[in-house]
């Protein structure tokens, strides 16, 4: 039975909608057109309609049975949940509104004191964030640092290999190990897919859980499920920040398992209070757009030409300076490298500190790094956005650099 009531109070929605709409967006024109020198002016009614679109489509849907996000619930939210396991060829997938940060920190302190009662010993990357850290002491595990071979030459690291740990394992006693947490790829981009399925082989062996912090592999299903293949090959569960590549809002991540019982352990922990009690209904309509898009192959132009731009980028890094250059996977004994990253090495300019040249760049050029350390520069190229500024992004690190080999000169 239909509800005239009902469509009456839509209808009525709709056309507030579209006045809010239409009233900022003429105001935001009308300022950018007669005043354009009034930034401020423009920024206020710019804010003021993102702000009214904002609630009017938080509060018009907030009662239409939105339940919260689980890894085996029903609902709108769980949509989203669905279309994560569909994108990433997993069983179960659970938003996460901490993104993976959030993710860790529930996954040590809440899912895996149940999944393992007995171990207390669990082997972290060298490489972790800080929320692994965080979820170690918060849990209260005995822990173990993986450490990961330098590579002076070049200021990174060399990917993990299954020798190092099974050293560990054998110190330590299987018997005591619960967990094994290694970041995938590293921070700077580098990984050995044949090294880490050699792993978790081991790890299944010795009954020992395998979690991965994958917070920059949020795209690598692009690469994987064109052969068909799941993404879980590598471990129990796998973490990620989808929102640090556009697929979903800021600050959301996801877990993602093959195991129901984990799962189901998730959703229990969640209901401890885990969960967020007042999810913005925006950003799960957001998410849902964006999968979709993602999902029927709509983006796939975009994530080619970020591709295509960190590559141009890449190898254009000698014009900067003839001394630096890009550090590639044969370098560091990596098999791949994620094509958003692109490490510079500056080993070759002794007199240059690269967090001075950081400095440089993000006081006088407005072009922000994303890691810094005394021979290494960072860049992330992630958005089809770079790819017309690539001449400029040049120019702007040929010149910091400039700027910083004066300024020892100076000095």
């Amino acid at each position: 039975m239909k509800l005239k009531g009902v469509d009456k109070i839509q209808r009525k929605q709709a056309a507030l909608f579209t006045l809010i709409l239409f009233q900022r967006t003429f105001k935001l024109l009308w300022v950018g057109v007669f005043r354009p020198k009034h930034i401020e002016a423009y920024a206020h009614h710019f804010s003021e309609l993102y702000s009214k679109l904002w609630d009017y489509a938080e509060h018009s849907i907030s009662n239409r049975h939105f339940n919260l996000p689980t890894a085996l619930g029903q609902g709108p939210a769980q949509a989203v949940n669905h279309k994560l396991a569909k994108l990433y060829k997993s069983s179960y997938a659970c938003l996460s509104f901490g993104g993976s940060s959030g993710a860790i920190l529930i996954l040590l302190t809440a899912v895996l004191p149940k999944l393992q009662t007995t171990r207390k010993l669990i082997l972290f990357d060298q490489n972790c964030h800080q929320s692994t850290i965080g979820g170690l002491v918060f849990g209260r595990w005995q822990a173990v640092r993986i450490p990961r071979v330098p590579n002076p030459n070049h200021g990174t690291t060399h990917p993990i290999e299954c020798s190092a740990i099974i050293s560990l394992v054998e110190k330590h006693g299987a018997q005591n190990v619960a967990a094994i947490f290694l970041v995938l790829p590293s921070y700077d981009g580098f990984r050995s897919k044949s090294e880490e399925m050699k792993i978790y082989k081991y790890a299944k062996s010795q009954g020992i859980l395998l979690f991965i912090d994958g917070a920059w592999d949020a795209t690598t299903f692009r690469a994987e499920t064109n052969n068909g293949q799941s993404l879980l090959p590598l471990c129990d569960a796998w973490l990620t920040s989808p929102h640090k590549r556009g697929l979903l809002p800021s600050s959301l991540g996801c877990m993602i398992t093959n195991n129901k019982h984990i799962a189901g352990i998730w959703d229990e922990a969640l209901d401890l209070g885990f969960r967020s009690s007042s999810i913005s209904f925006v950003d799960i309509m957001i998410s849902e757009h964006r999968l979709n898009k993602t999902l029927n192959g709509e983006w796939n132009l975009a994530f080619s030409q970020a591709d295509e731009a960190a590559q141009n980028l890449s190898e254009r890094i000698p014009e900067i300076h003839p001394d630096i250059y890009a550090v590639r996977p044969e370098h560091v004994g990596a098999e791949s490298l994620d094509p958003a990253h692109i490490l510079i090495s500056t080993s070759n300019l002794k007199s240059v500190d690269a967090r001075v040249w950081a400095q440089y760049l993000s006081q006088h050029f407005d072009l922000d790094v994303e890691k810094a350390t005394v021979t290494t520069l960072l860049l992330l190229c992630a958005s089809p956005t770079h790819k017309p500024q690539i001449n400029q992004t040049i120019s702007s690190l040929r010149d910091s650099l400039q700027m910083t080999l004066d300024s020892r000169k100076v000095s």
